[in-house]
């Protein structure tokens, strides 16, 4: 069965994708710390800090991310920190959506 997420009095916009985005790297966790990362999304992470700079949004509107994952999962969570050592913004993607990025 697939899955999607429902947004509560939603307009169009807040439903389609529209954020380019290419993967800078991919950081690859232990499925326990990366269970912890994904309930815990704004605590800060070392992980995170030591890739800051990997982080930016062009002047073409391409959001350059990090995507912190784990090998037992098939889906990752995109994180662009904006400076920060957490996951200031973020988006869930499925590993088979990522393709060429």
């Amino acid at each position: 069965m697939t899955k999607v997420n429902f947004f509560r009095k939603a307009h169009k916009d807040d439903l389609i994708p529209r954020n380019e985005f290419k993967v800078e790297k991919v950081i690859n966790l232990e499925i326990n710390e990366f269970r912890r990362f994904e309930d815990r999304l704004l605590d800060d992470y070392d992980f995170i800090k030591e890739n800051k700079e990997l982080m930016y949004v062009d002047s073409d509107g391409v959001w350059h991310a990090i995507l912190v994952t784990a090998n037992e999962v098939d889906y990752g969570i995109l994180v662009e920190a904006e400076g920060y050592g957490y996951a200031r913004y973020s988006a869930y993607i499925s590993k088979s959506d990522l393709g060429g990025n």
